[in-house]
């Protein structure tokens, strides 16, 4: 059974960042991280060494970061610091000295763009941390529960089937499938705290 007190994943990483805590955090986020890395323009060859530079000061900062309550608290601050990361790239390019300057003008109008909590690029990137993110969190808490629970929390929580249409399905009564979905979901709340906080609260309020 889940065990009710552990912490989330994330204070779990803030309290020891050699545990196991850590190196789960770093191995959901380094994908992610690149990803971003790549569309603001780093060149092929240079991708893995500003990805280590994100997740070394991710690893540096951690202890320091101090969840103000905010949705989103925890994605804006690690996007602020992938931010960073390519813009201190861009810098040491244009310092470089070479018969060929890069243009920054475009690298640089991208990450302004994410910057900028009001625009597009900054709305994708809350989008695709939280989708991201969810799948990789479902697949940590899932050894914790029954394949036929997990499943029925899959089919009603995150596919979007009706209670009704998911009891049918796998031969229990609606008040299982509800049981079932507030308890796999209370423990996915509980191990993604501060990670994924207005994401889950939109999967819980949503009927089903």
């Amino acid at each position: 059974m889940p065990n009710s007190t552990r912490q989330s994943l994330l204070q779990e990483a803030i309290r020891d960042r050699n545990s196991e805590a850590w190196f789960q955090l770093n191995g959901i986020y380094e994908p992610l991280i690149a990803g971003w890395i790549v569309r603001a323009g780093i060149e092929e060859s240079d991708v893995r060494d500003v990805i280590q530079e994100v997740m070394q000061t991710l690893a540096q900062k951690l202890g320091n970061f101090n969840h103000n309550g905010q949705v989103g608290a925890f994605r804006k601050w690690l996007k602020l610091i992938t931010i960073n990361r390519c813009r201190r790239y861009w810098d040491a390019k244009k310092r470089e000295v070479s018969t060929r300057q890069p243009d920054n003008e475009t690298p640089n109008k991208f990450l302004d763009d994410l910057e900028d909590s009001s625009s597009d690029m900054s709305q994708l990137w809350n989008k695709e941390h939280d989708s991201y993110v969810l799948q990789q969190m479902l697949q940590l808490v899932r050894k914790e529960f029954d394949k036929r629970d997990y499943d029925v929390f899959l089919r009603n929580t995150i596919d979007g089937e009706s209670a009704k249409k998911v009891s049918d399905e796998f031969g229990i009564n609606i008040s299982q499938v509800y049981k079932i979905k507030f308890r796999i979901l209370n423990r996915l709340k509980e191990a993604a705290a501060g990670l994924l906080d207005g994401r889950l609260k939109s999967i819980q309020d949503e009927p089903r």
